[in-house]
Formats: C-alpha cells, structure tokens, sequence
C-alpha cells in the first residue's frame, strides 16, 4: 500500500469514529504540530499515538454537536504526503463553522512519523465562542 493509500484509509477511518483505525496509519513515535492556538481543538504538540488519541477525541461530542472533516486533495511527494481539505460543523457553544484545512504528513516506513496541521484558528475560536 503506498502512502496515499495509507493516509485515506486513516481518513476513512476518521470518518467512521474509529480512533484505533486512524491510529494504525501512526508510527509508534509520531508526532502532531497543530495550530499554535493551543486552547483551541486540535492546537499544540502531540507526541505519541495515545496523545494524537486524545488530542482526536477533541473533535467529538464533548466539544461539537456535528463536526465533518473532509480530504479533498491528496498530493505526494516522495515521503511526505499534503492534505488539502475543509472542516464544517456546529459547535456545543453553538457556533458554525467552515474551515479549510492544509495536513503535511511525512512518512518513514510506510508510517507516519510527523504531522503539521494548519486552519483558520479564527473560524474555530469564533465557532467554540458561541458565534456563528
């Protein structure tokens, strides 16, 4: 499987509230820069599949009443994998939001190793603050 392939099935995993399967496209010693707004979903450093877990349960019903994320574009280069994608969704707050959403994967092994991840912090902060 290459490392498209991989990725899309992590992907579809995701999808299907399957946190274990988004896992297993993880190397053992990954780690996950998100967005420097770390009090936001998704922002900080993660390091280590149980802390990518957590950080992945953020996007669940504790914080939103509906949240899709979906890959649009896939593009590869060697080991490294681009992302091209939207997010939408409700938040427990009440706000909407749409998003797009850029994921810069790197692989080693046919795993990945490093994840950068990249939106628009403003849309969410406004979204987890009650307006929409």
């Amino acid at each position: 499987m290459g490392n498209v392939d991989t990725l899309k099935s992590g992907w579809d995993a995701f999808q299907q509230g399957d946190v274990d399967g988004v896992l297993e496209v993880y190397a053992d010693d990954v780690r996950w820069d998100g967005w420097n707004a770390k009090d936001l979903p998704g922002g900080g450093r993660f390091e280590g599949k149980q802390e990518i877990g957590e950080m992945l349960a953020q996007w669940g019903p504790d914080n939103f009443e509906d949240f899709r994320a979906t890959p649009d574009e896939f593009h590869e280069d060697g080991d490294v994998v681009i992302v091209l994608g939207h997010a939408e969704g409700r938040t427990k707050a009440g706000g909407s939001f749409q998003a797009p959403f850029v994921h810069v994967n790197r692989f080693r092994d046919g795993k990945v190793v490093e994840v950068l991840a990249l939106t628009d912090t403003a849309v969410l902060r406004d979204a987890m603050g009650g307006s929409s």
